[in-house]
């Protein structure tokens, strides 16, 4: 980590801690400038890394980007969440795209069994929710379950601790987020989905500096 990162780095903390302070008060204000200030810290964090792997850099960037679009989509009074999931899915993609190369067979099967078990308890549930309120919504709900599954597979089929933490941080997050919003009140609210989806972000910018 270079100097300029641990500070960008130490930035997007920050920001994040503003973020769910403003998320557990309510301020909807707070929350529309520090959540994506994470976001842009962390893009600067990942530019800042000392890596040789551009091309890996820069679908983290990409992922990164989407992840931005997604919560000022999502921060807007007139938000609409459809078009959040898809920034969110299109993030899932990017960052995937970057831990292919990375990943280990044997540590991949094994966290996609796990995760299967773990999904089979609580995406059915989810996906019903959602295509009660429309088809369409439901669609785009599993896509987003998925990708953020695959996502927490491939981030563990690194073998590297950090970037597991941060794939299953995503999973998470995406599972808090849809639960909350389709099928009851999830425990720590919304609160919880920010933390984890800002620490799982943190952990899959750190991987790029392993």
């Amino acid at each position: 980590m270079t100097v300029a990162a641990d500070v960008l780095l130490g930035l997007a903390v920050v920001a994040a801690l503003i973020d769910w302070w403003g998320v557990a008060r309510e301020r909807v204000s707070v929350e529309f400038i520090a959540k994506p200030m994470v976001d842009i810290a962390l893009i600067g964090t990942a530019l800042a890394i000392d890596t040789p792997e551009d091309v890996t850099r820069g679908l983290i960037v990409a992922a990164l980007g989407a992840a931005l679009v997604g919560d000022v989509v999502l921060s807007t009074p007139d938000a609409r969440f459809e078009a959040g999931i898809l920034a969110s899915i299109v993030a899932h993609v990017l960052f995937a795209a970057a831990l292919v190369d990375a990943i280990e067979p044997a540590s991949a099967i094994i966290a996609a069994l796990l995760y299967f078990g773990i999904g089979l308890g609580a995406a059915p549930q989810i996906i019903h929710g959602a295509r009660s309120q429309h088809p369409g919504i439901g669609v785009l709900v599993a896509g987003a379950l998925f990708t953020a599954g695959a996502l927490g597979i491939l981030a563990a089929g690194t073998g590297v601790l950090i970037a597991a933490l941060g794939g299953a941080l995503f999973v998470t997050s995406a599972a808090l987020l849809t639960w909350n919003r389709f099928v009851a009140p999830a425990p720590g609210g919304n609160v919880l989905v920010h933390a984890t989806d800002h620490l799982g972000q943190v952990g899959l910018v750190l991987w790029l500096a392993t």
